[in-house]
């Protein structure tokens, strides 16, 4: 996907990864147990970014999206949905990663109740996710599933198997900020980057980022992703 970036604000220069991989790197010590919520095929983290003695653990809704890794990616597996509780799963984890995944499973306080009793004590959770009151959230939400997948395809150049139903149930700042109001120290960072889906017109991308930068002086929940890191 092309857009120019010397028209965008400088919000756009730091790549997600980067920002992501600030939050997690703090937890990457030696022997270190990890969770990684419905990655699938591309863990969140590659086995040559883990640290000695790591065990990677996946969960996914998706039997088939984990057989698809790279052999060697995961330690363990789990097949099933988030919002299910996995008692095997309780107080094993130092690290739990979610990566562009929480948008798409509901309902999320449940998800977060269980990712919450799967951490150990002074473990951290780390997560990227997309918002619900985003423009491209909230046409997401009215468009049938299949005219959107047909969308992403024509204008971003997304492969149809690699959109998954979005459902972004609880995704914005203030419900994020409730949900976690039991967890311990936290922070939730909202970020203002959709530009991208307007590349296909630069007269478009114009206007969606003059409203971008008014949403930005403090509507958080109107942020078209959040960065989440919290500790049990």
């Amino acid at each position: 996907m092309y857009f120019a970036r010397r028209a965008l604000p400088d919000r756009y220069l730091e790549p997600w990864r980067e920002q992501f991989g600030e939050l997690v790197r703090p937890a990457l010590r030696p022997g270190v147990q990890i969770l990684d919520v419905g990655a699938g095929r591309a863990p969140t983290l590659a086995p040559s970014c883990r640290p000695p003695g790591c065990y990677y653990v996946g969960l996914d809704v998706s039997a088939e999206e984990l057989q698809l890794a790279v052999p060697g990616s995961y330690d363990e597996v789990w097949v099933r949905d988030a919002a299910v509780r996995i008692p095997e799963l309780e107080d094993r984890f130092d690290l739990i990663l979610s990566y562009q995944v929480l948008e798409h499973v509901k309902p999320l306080d449940v998800v977060l109740q269980n990712l919450h009793s799967y951490l150990r004590p002074g473990g951290r959770f780390v997560a990227l996710l997309s918002g619900k009151f985003s423009v491209f959230g909230v046409i997401n939400s009215l468009v049938p599933q299949q005219l959107g997948v047909s969308a992403m395809a024509k204008f971003l150049g997304r492969a149809p198997d690699s959109v998954f139903p979005a459902y972004y149930h609880r995704c914005w700042y203030g419900a994020m900020e409730q949900m976690l109001r039991a967890w311990g120290a936290k922070e939730i960072r909202p970020l203002y980057r959709g530009a991208g889906y307007f590349a296909f017109s630069s007269v478009l991308q114009r206007l969606y980022v003059a409203y971008e930068n008014w949403a930005a002086r403090g509507k958080r929940n109107l942020a078209t992703h959040y960065l989440v890191v919290a500790h049990r």
